[in-house]
């Protein structure tokens, strides 16, 4: 694809598709800059930081019209994989930046429609050993009904095994 071909696709979308195509563009963009991944930049995710009185890692992500199904909803793909980000993040942040993890297992319910909003996710450790991490993690919206529960199952790669 040439900027050229590129130029003529983008020469008969409407308003709303050029909308999109301009959002699809500014995160693509952002990965230049930001540590996040595309998807990520996407879905606007955020760490919101540890709170302590609950023992929980909060991250946040936005509801928006390019990450919606065919009903208007959220689509399930992005709401799991915005829990298994918030997951990743976690450990991250419990265990710093040098830690590699990836997902063994991850067990998602989707219990109401994303709608619109901001998403949060509260994240917890239930158990770190030497090589497996379990984390549960509980999605709402801004009304803080809740939106999905999840458990998970994360592999140290940065953890020799014997």
């Amino acid at each position: 694809m040439t900027l050229e071909g590129l130029y003529k696709e983008l020469a008969d979308l409407n308003e709303t598709e050029a909308q999109t195509i301009h959002k699809l563009v500014q995160a693509l963009k952002r990965t230049r800059v930001s540590p996040l991944a595309y998807i990520e930049e996407l879905m606007n995710f955020q760490p919101v930081g540890y709170n302590e009185k609950k023992d929980v890692y909060v991250h946040r992500m936005l509801i928006t019209d390019e990450l919606k199904n065919r009903f208007k909803i959220l689509h399930g793909g992005i709401t799991a994989t915005f829990i298994d980000t918030a997951m990743g993040a976690t450990v991250f942040q419990a265990l710093g930046p040098d830690v590699k993890v990836v997902t063994l297992e991850l067990t998602v319910n989707f219990l109401a429609p994303g709608v619109d909003g901001w998403l949060t996710a509260e994240t917890k450790i239930v158990k770190r050993g030497k090589t497996i991490i379990v984390m549960e993690t509980k999605v709402t919206d801004e009304r803080e009904k809740l939106i999905a529960s999840a458990s998970s199952t994360f592999f140290r790669l940065d953890q020799e095994v014997r």
